[in-house]
Order: C-alpha cells, then sequence, then structure tokens
C-alpha cells in the first residue's frame, strides 16, 4: 500500500467521521424541535376557560390589558411554532443529504448502461476499405491506380 492510498484512506475516514457527526447533530435538532414543537402546540391550543372573573369587577377596562396580553402571546406561540416546524424539516433534508453522502449507491440499483457504445473505426485503416482490400485475397498486390 503506497503513502497516497493511505492518505485516501485516510481523507475518506475522516470525511465519513465529519458526515456522521454531522447526523448526530441533526438527530439532536430534530429531537428538539419535536419536543419544542409539541410544547408550543400544547400551550397555543390551551384557551382562556381557566380564567374566571373573579367577582363583580366596576370596570372593563381593567381586563383590557389581561386580553392584549393574551393576544399577543398566541401570536409568539403560534410564531415559534411555525420557526420550529422549520428548523425541524431543514434538519430532516440535511440529514437526507448527509445519508446520500455516505450511501455508496449500491441499493440504488444496476448500473446505468452507455446508451449507445461508440462506433469502431472501420477495418482497413481510414478510407474504410477491408483489411484486405477489394475482394483480394489477404497478402495480394492491389493493381495500381
Amino acid at each position: 500500500m503506497t503513502w497516497t492510498e493511505r492518505v485516501g484512506d485516510v481523507a475518506t475516514t475522516i470525511a465519513l467521521l465529519l458526515i456522521n457527526l454531522g447526523r448526530i447533530v441533526t438527530l439532536f435538532v430534530r429531537v428538539a424541535t419535536t419536543a419544542l414543537d409539541r410544547f408550543v402546540t400544547n400551550l397555543a391550543e390551551r384557551g382562556e376557560s381557566g380564567i374566571a372573573k373573579s367577582g363583580a369587577s366596576g370596570r372593563s377596562w381593567v381586563g383590557l390589558p389581561a386580553a392584549v396580553t393574551w393576544g399577543a402571546a398566541a401570536i409568539v406561540l403560534r410564531s415559534l411554532s411555525v420557526v420550529t416546524v422549520l428548523a425541524r424539516q431543514i434538519a430532516e433534508t440535511g440529514d437526507d443529504f448527509l445519508r446520500t453522502l455516505t450511501d455508496d449507491g449500491t441499493a440504488l440499483g444496476p448500473a446505468p448502461t452507455p446508451a449507445s457504445p461508440l462506433p469502431s473505426a472501420p477495418q482497413g485503416g481510414p478510407q474504410g476499405t477491408p483489411a484486405g482490400g477489394y475482394g483480394l485475397a489477404a497478402g495480394a498486390v492491389q493493381p495500381a491506380a
């Protein structure tokens, strides 16, 4: 084994190591975004049913800041849900890309065959005449032109 083959093997091993580390990172990102998305979606689906009025309120404008805060929180939660879904999709796409890089191509099917082979050179040289001349036996002398 020559030193170039060894360097090539080391480079291949390092590349595969980095690709697999990338796949591990994308796995952690997918798990984290899935958990965060479930949490955010759970919070966003809850309504104001748990909030009840406590007694008679003389002024109704007191509830206005609470309603605005509740609406702003809902918007933030929906936006965060969109961001987590987008991050999860990017992580899955990155993982698929990295998995494609590590495939050796054997699972993709048989190797493609060329559409048509190149035409071979005609026998007899560039003139396209047969090697034996014009119907003469091999080794016979051709008449002078």
